[in-house]
């Protein structure tokens, strides 16, 4: 089947009871479509046509959230069938989403978000500064992607986002950092640092990361 009526999905007992901001995660698929299809599986039961949701429980519920009926193969879903007559392979599969997902380090995280912002601006553009133009007001171009809209998909405060990106370059310049335990602690050696640096080579100022945040 090339579609599949949300109506027509049978989400049995699932081990994540809760399912976190699916109104964020709705805006995020309105914005920047489904990264990631869920999985489905089908299998014949008394001359029906049983169809199961494998994986993805939040990302289903916020796409019904935004008023999808009709599933697309490729699209919106993946079929599955080697797992419709085996309930503990789906459960793993299950299992291995929402468990297993391994824990990102601090560093990892804050190069993470530059790498994903540097990824929207290839497609989208950089903001651009002063008054958007008309083409732009009436979405007939895109208006461009910064800080902002990164926080915004993120879920979190602008504040947090920009002082990520700020860190973010200062690991890619001075890989050691990552190697601190904390955000906090690769500060303290880079003020540090900056400390010895001034004593033994007089003043020194560091120059300040600006990231746009329109």
């Amino acid at each position: 089947m090339e579609t599949v009526n949300v109506n027509d999905v049978l989400v049995e007992n699932r081990m994540r009871r809760e399912l976190g901001d699916i109104e964020q995660l709705s805006k995020s698929i309105t914005d920047n479509g489904l990264i990631q299809p869920i999985v489905l599986t089908s299998s014949p039961e008394n001359d029906l046509t049983i169809i199961k949701l494998v994986a993805g429980h939040r990302r289903f519920e916020a796409l019904k959230k935004l008023g999808i009926t009709e599933l697309e193969h490729g699209v919106h879903f993946l079929w599955r069938v080697d797992l419709a007559d085996d309930e503990y392979r789906r459960t793993a599969v299950e299992l291995e989403e929402n468990i297993r997902r391994k824990q990102m380090t601090w560093s990892e995280e804050v190069l993470g978000k530059q790498k994903l912002l540097e990824v929207y601006q290839r497609i989208y553009g950089a903001p651009l500064l002063g008054q958007p133009s008309r083409d732009v007001q009436q979405g007939l171009k895109p208006a461009g992607f910064g800080v902002r809209k990164l926080s915004e998909l993120l879920n979190e405060n602008v504040s947090t986002t920009s002082q990520d990106l700020e860190m973010a370059a200062l690991v890619s310049r001075i890989p050691i950092l990552k190697n601190e335990p904390s955000r906090e602690a690769a500060k303290a050696r880079l003020a540090l640092a900056l400390k010895i640096q001034a004593g033994l080579a007089g003043t020194h100022v560091a120059k300040p990361l600006v990231y746009k945040s329109s």
